[in-house]
Order: C-alpha cells, then sequence, then structure tokens
C-alpha cells in the first residue's frame, strides 16, 4: 500500500488531499480542485516545508500515483476544449487506513484536516 519511502512529498500532499476530498465525498475530482484543496492545506497547516505546489508538479505527482495504483484516473468521452473532458482521479485504496498511514508520517500528519 502507501510506502513514504517510495512516494515523493507533492505525491503525498496529493495524496492527503485524496483522503480528505473522499471523506467530504467529492471524488473522482480534477487536477484543479486537487491543486486548489492542497493549496489551502498548506496554507494552514503549521511548519508546512514547501508554500505551494504548481500545477506541473500535481500532474507529475499524479502521473506517478496511477501507475503505482493507489489512485486510479477516469476519462470522460466528452473532451471539450473547456475542461470537461479533464481526467478525474480518486483513490484505488482504503481511505481510512491510508488516512492512518499518513498520520504516522510526521510530515503529513499536519497537513490532514
Amino acid at each position: 500500500m502507501y510506502d513514504p519511502e517510495s512516494t515523493t512529498f507533492v505525491q503525498r500532499i496529493v495524496l492527503c488531499c485524496l483522503v480528505d476530498l473522499d471523506e467530504d465525498d467529492r471524488t473522482p475530482v480534477d487536477s484543479a480542485v486537487i491543486r486548489e484543496t492542497a493549496r489551502e492545506l498548506l496554507e494552514s497547516a503549521d511548519n508546512a516545508p514547501v508554500g505551494s505546489v504548481s500545477e506541473a508538479d500535481v500532474t507529475r505527482a499524479l502521473n506517478g500515483l496511477v501507475e503505482s495504483k493507489l489512485i486510479e484516473e477516469h476519462r470522460s468521452e466528452d473532451r471539450s476544449p473547456v475542461g470537461k473532458g479533464r481526467p478525474q482521479y480518486k483513490l484505488r485504496v482504503e481511505t481510512k487506513t491510508l488516512r492512518s498511514e499518513l498520520e504516522a508520517d510526521e510530515e503529513m500528519a499536519a497537513l490532514l484536516r
């Protein structure tokens, strides 16, 4: 399952976002919402090691997490130019278990709501 040694810091931030979003029944979700959620988490956390993540950082993190089978990507058949064709993401692992594992990670515990 989740292994902090095999995930980047941004991937772990994205996982924190997806845990929170999933618990709020807001998944699957696109990368723009994940990036906004990451911004909010980083701004509200005390002593966050980074202040923000870029769109490119989030995209790379999502691609790596899809490859590692921690999340899954859904693509719409409607690929219009106004963003409706953006892929959406959701966890492939049990949310409660992942939350517990992220809380045990000292760097990530402060980012979880």
